[in-house]
């Protein structure tokens, strides 16, 4: 959703061009693929950090657009919610020190925004889903002004012909409607880019999918929603829910989420990925471009670019025409927060398992159907570590159900061995999969870290939101301190 649109409105001629030239673009790219050369260069990384701003007491901000003015920072965005932002990291080479280096950038761009905010009062907040959000935080007025949201809310709404529907059980039960697409931004991730070589791109795919629920469970940060808790990794299912414009009972067949995990494992590239998108999910924002076909000799494709950020799957091919035109694989699954060496720390295991993992993935898939997979996926956001996943047997070609925590202790020293292989220097492999590996021996998640505070106030004789604010102003002196998860500590 990063392009930018100028239109709100849009006729059947519009819908009507759109799909053509959204079929042709496919014609292109699968021609681009197939050329020689094409996607050549050094494997990278980039990111995405979204975040909350609040009053002290935990109280949402809605300055996004007065910060985004004041600092005229070309990286920074908004987000849905005027009191969400987005900062989007530059790239750096996968080879040499590249976690070290979004760390510093991470890091120094927090600094800002948090020196920003407290200039009106605020604080920023990396946390997957805020836990002392209202729900009148989540009417109309908080969508920030841009056509774009607009043009999504109202789109998404006229498909599904009434209200939206948030169902999630846990530990609590919710459920909440919505006339708008505005729970949705309750979610705010860190969204990671590994640029991949095209004839490794299936293979990478594939890998990353399996290794998702691991990484995704050790990552948790959104156990709360509306004071209730929930999932381990709550945004999950939210997000899903919140844009779900399918109706249950309109006939003997239900389209696609636009948000999913996946309809199968990758054959042969990323072609399919976009022509896949292309076919299962009708356009919700027909802008047509003015671009040429072909800029700097390469093809923006600017319809097909749109129509792929208008739907998210958890794990998505990207196509960039920058740099002699590449493909990027984003990883949208993981919480924001809680500290930049946390989520970077992420980062290294979520790079290192698909780079340590990829070459014995075709042997594995034939034992491990997609559903299994996409059930793991669940399985994990609902309950974190303590979840049981089905997963292929060492020794004979079959599943099993084996605990998630015997899968990430099997799997641990692949990661080193796949970052390693892909160049990157020992001592930034060391520093990060260490993070990793000390909140692995904890059993600690920010998401259980959330969990164990928050009864901690409630014991005390709190109510849960007054619990739930004691928890935050302790979350956020924490991050305040520099340090990372496992260092955190936990009142007493």
């Amino acid at each position: 959703m990063g392009l930018d649109i100028d239109r709100e409105n849009f006729t059947e001629k519009d819908h009507r061009e759109f799909g053509t030239r959204l079929q042709n673009s496919l014609h292109i790219l699968r021609d681009l693929l197939a050329e020689p050369g094409f996607g050549q260069g050094p494997l990278s990384l980039g990111a995405e950090v979204e975040a909350y701003i609040t009053r002290p007491d935990g109280g949402v901000l809605p300055i996004n657009k007065t910060l985004v003015d004041e600092l005229q920072h070309p990286q920074l965005q908004l987000e849905l919610n005027r009191y969400n932002i987005e900062y989007n990291l530059q790239p750096v080479q996968l080879q040499g020190t590249p976690f070290s280096s979004l760390e510093n950038e991470l890091t120094a761009a927090l600094d800002m925004l948090q020196q920003a905010a407290r200039g009106h009062a605020g604080q920023v907040i990396p946390i997957g889903i805020l836990p002392t959000l209202q729900l009148p935080d989540l009417d109309g007025s908080a969508m920030t002004d841009l056509p774009r949201y607009r043009v999504l809310s109202k789109s998404l709404k006229a498909l599904r012909g009434e209200d939206f529907v948030v169902n999630i059980r846990g530990d609590d039960s919710l459920q909440v409607t919505s006339s708008n697409v505005m729970l949705e931004g309750a979610n705010t991730s860190f969204q990671i880019h590994l640029r991949v070589e095209p004839e490794r791109f299936a293979d990478t795919f594939n890998t990353l999918q399996l290794v998702t629920p691991l990484v995704l469970a050790l990552s948790a940060n959104s156990p709360l929603l509306l004071q209730k808790l929930l999932w381990e990794e709550t945004r999950i299912a939210l997000f899903k829910q919140s844009v779900d414009y399918r109706m249950r009972g309109r006939g003997n067949w239900q389209e696609p989420a636009r948000v999913a995990f996946g309809h199968g494992w990758v054959r042969d590239g990323a072609w399919e990925l976009f022509a896949e998108t292309v076919s299962l999910h009708r356009p919700i924002m027909p802008v047509l471009s003015d671009a040429t076909a072909v800029a700097g000799g390469t093809p923006e494709l600017p319809e097909l670019r749109l129509h792929m950020g208008s739907v998210w799957p958890w794990n998505r091919a990207v196509y960039d025409n920058s740099d002699g035109g590449h493909l990027r694989i984003e990883m949208r699954a993981l919480p924001a927060g809680p500290s930049s060496g946390d989520m970077v720390a992420n980062t290294a295991l979520y790079v290192g398992l698909a780079m340590g993992l990829r070459d014995y993935v075709r042997d594995w898939l034939p034992s491990i159907p997609f559903p299994y997979a996409e059930y793991n996926f669940y399985r994990a956001a609902q309950q974190g570590l303590d979840a049981v996943l089905v997963w292929p047997h060492r020794k004979r070609q079959r599943v099993v159900e084996t605990p998630l925590l015997s899968i990430l202790e099997a799997v641990l020293p692949y990661a080193g061995k796949g970052l390693a292989a892909a160049g990157v220097d020992a001592a930034d492999i060391s520093r990060y999969l260490a993070i990793v590996e000390r909140r692995f021996q904890q059993r600690l998640t920010p998401s259980r870290w959330q969990r164990e505070t928050l009864a901690f106030y409630q014991q005390a004789g709190n109510d849960r939101l007054a619990a739930c604010r004691k928890m935050l102003q302790q979350y956020c002196r924490e991050q305040a301190r520099g340090k990372v998860l496992s260092d955190w500590a936990l009142p007493s």
